[in-house]
């Protein structure tokens, strides 16, 4: 695996003359664990493009602003490795948002975007709160205790399998700061007033329990020239398919390939 240097590390897997896949991760989500699998599978059909988000690794010296600067850094950090076009770009929550972003700018030429659990309405007078919260919450899954309450059933993990789905998923040695720049960054996000179009063919994934994936439909729905598909993995939370069956999203991704 090569890392390009710069504000934007994209990782390349696989032969750069195939079509490509970029994913792009979640906050709190280490680029190289989350998607192993995925990679795993893909990596001798596809070019892999995996992002590796501000803050998401050892002594970061940067953390996240905002989704629409972090599309715009991964937009540079591609064009300067005369990356124009890109077949399917896969974004998990945090990550689905700056692939909603990326594809708005409309500085690539992207054929499907797959969007997995995102948020996409600004949580207002609740954003900075919200995102303290959230970086607690996930510093408590690392030691492997869980939720609270209120946490875990908007996320959807209604069997108390919050750790279990997300202790493999989140950089160990992530640091708050990290966490919360992160958090606020992805609360801070809202497409509501937004006037561009997707012209792409959009997915979205969401798991069956979750309550702000779902509450995020229209808001997608709205900006979309064509109605988007909806795959809902039923009984499930936020990132479950990613961390326990990986392959549903793998065989998303190649059915979109196959222009199915």
């Amino acid at each position: 695996m090569s890392a390009m240097k710069g504000k934007s590390r994209i990782h390349m897997i696989g032969d750069s003359c195939k079509r490509r896949v970029m994913l792009i991760h979640g906050a709190g989500f280490y680029w190289e664990t989350c998607f192993a699998s995925i990679a795993d599978a893909l990596r001798d059909k596809y070019c892999l493009l995996i992002a590796e988000l501000e803050g998401h690794c050892h002594e970061p010296d940067e953390f996240m602003v905002s989704v629409e600067e972090s599309a715009d850094k991964i937009i540079h950090s591609l064009n300067q490795r005369a990356v124009r076009d890109i077949d399917i770009i896969y974004g998990i929550s945090l990550g689905a948002s700056i692939a909603l972003e990326i594809a708005l700018k409309n500085k690539l030429s992207v054929s499907t975007l797959i969007l997995d659990s995102g948020q996409y309405e600004s949580m207002g007078e609740m954003t900075e709160q919200y995102s303290a919260i959230m970086a607690g919450e996930f510093k408590k899954i690392i030691n492997g205790e869980h939720l609270i309450s209120p946490v875990k059933e908007n996320m959807g993990y209604l069997s108390n399998n919050d750790v279990d789905v997300l202790q493999p998923l989140i950089f160990p040695d992530i640091t708050q700061e990290a966490l919360y720049r992160a958090f606020l960054a992805a609360y801070s996000y809202d497409i509501k007033e937004r006037s561009e179009k997707l012209g792409m063919k959009v997915g979205i994934l969401l798991g069956g329990n979750e309550i702000y994936a779902k509450n995020s439909i229209p808001l997608v729905e709205r900006i979309c020239l064509k109605a988007p598909d909806i795959h809902e993995f039923p009984h499930k939370g936020h990132a479950e398919a990613l961390s326990r069956e990986p392959r549903l999203i793998t065989g998303i991704i190649n059915k979109y390939m196959c222009g199915q």
